[in-house]
């Protein structure tokens, strides 16, 4: 990543240095020693800042960091994760931010370092706006806890097991696309459960709709631990945090965008693809008869018309007396033939007789 950063990624830097040095008590340059020292009672807690990224192996921001700050790359802090146990370079880790960033008198490379950031900001926009690519730098997270004491939490946030299901599986917490379809869905013991020690979470905002031609500006997504009440406590373990609906909002950002994807590469106009409640109501429906991948595809196209004869785009209506019959028979098909294609076998069931 070289040359001058663009203004908005610069702007989104400060904005966020901002927000830091508001929560923050900063240590002067003659105490940076005592950095980990007891406070005084009653003294406000010093918030640090960690860079989130999806991993080391592979990102080319962090082949970019190491070249530029190998010093500081060196400080990264690994999530101590088991299902990354013989591949540490492909967890998620931290990386905090110099404290100098928010003092009055900065004599870090403070310049170089925000417009190295910038440009990270950047680098991720261009990921965010194709959605379906891997997001390489996930966020910022603040809290006055310890880089250890935030990825251990992370362990057991990303060891979720499904509502209903006995074992676990690997949750993608640190992908913003997740997080924010579900963290709304969420109540204030959900979030605070989610957060552990970690008091505000930033990502770059997804975008969530059809593909258009117009790029909203990027922006920061900010999500806050939640007040509770007075005496509350969140209680509960992280691994085991989502009920049946929140649990299916976190898992349908790719199926999501895939299929908006796949409309927009058949030159469908935005207007005419399935608008997000729309189309979360088909991705259920496909849930609830298990459909995957391209029959999963099958059955949006099928059931949106994006070209109706006449009137507006609109979803079809399998509850009718001439379809109901022609969608489980085909449910039953596919049961005992998985390798079985939607569309194929709708078009067997809809062919006129002779």
């Amino acid at each position: 990543m070289t040359g001058n950063p663009e203004p908005p990624y610069l702007e989104l830097v400060d904005t966020l240095i901002e927000h830091w040095k508001g929560l923050s008590v900063p240590m002067s340059k003659d105490s940076a020693e005592s950095k980990g020292a007891p406070r005084s009672p009653g003294e406000p807690a010093t918030q640090r800042a960690y860079l989130l990224f999806n991993r080391w192996e592979g990102n080319p921001l962090a082949e970019d960091l190491e070249l530029q700050f190998p010093k500081w790359a060196r400080d990264r802090f690994t999530v101590p994760d088991r299902q990354f146990e013989d591949r540490a370079e492909h967890a998620p880790f931290v990386l905090e931010l110099p404290e100098e960033l928010i003092l009055l008198a900065s004599d870090f490379q403070s310049q170089g370092l925000c417009n190295w950031l910038a440009r990270c900001l950047a680098f991720s926009a261009h990921q965010v706006k194709k959605r379906t690519l891997a997001q390489d730098f996930c966020g910022v997270v603040i809290s006055p806890a310890s880089a250890r004491a935030i990825t251990h939490h992370w362990v057991s946030l990303g060891d979720q097991r499904p509502p209903h299901g006995e074992e676990s599986v690997l949750f993608r917490y640190h992908d913003p696309r997740v997080m924010q379809r579900v963290w709304s869905a969420l109540s204030a013991f959900q979030q605070s459960r989610w957060l552990g020690p970690v008091t505000h979470w930033w990502s770059l905002l997804q975008p969530w709709g059809p593909f258009s031609d117009t790029s909203e500006p990027v922006q920061w997504f900010h999500a806050k631990a939640p007040v509770l009440s007075c005496g509350a406590e969140a209680g509960g373990s992280a691994r085991d945090l989502f009920d049946e609906a929140q649990w299916f909002l976190a898992g349908t950002s790719p199926q999501a965008n895939l299929i908006w994807r796949s409309y927009a590469d058949n030159n469908v106009p935005s207007e005419a693809q399935p608008d997000p409640d729309n189309l979360m109501l088909m991705l259920a429906d496909a849930a609830r008869m298990k459909l995957e991948e391209l029959n999963l595809e099958d059955y949006v196209w099928i059931t949106w018309m994006h070209a109706p004869k006449s009137g507006p785009a609109r979803a079809l209506d399998w509850s009718l007396p001439h379809l109901s019959p022609t969608l489980s028979r085909i449910e039953a098909q596919l049961q005992d033939d998985p390798d079985a294609r939607f569309s194929s076998l709708f078009a067997n069931a809809t062919r006129p007789r002779r």
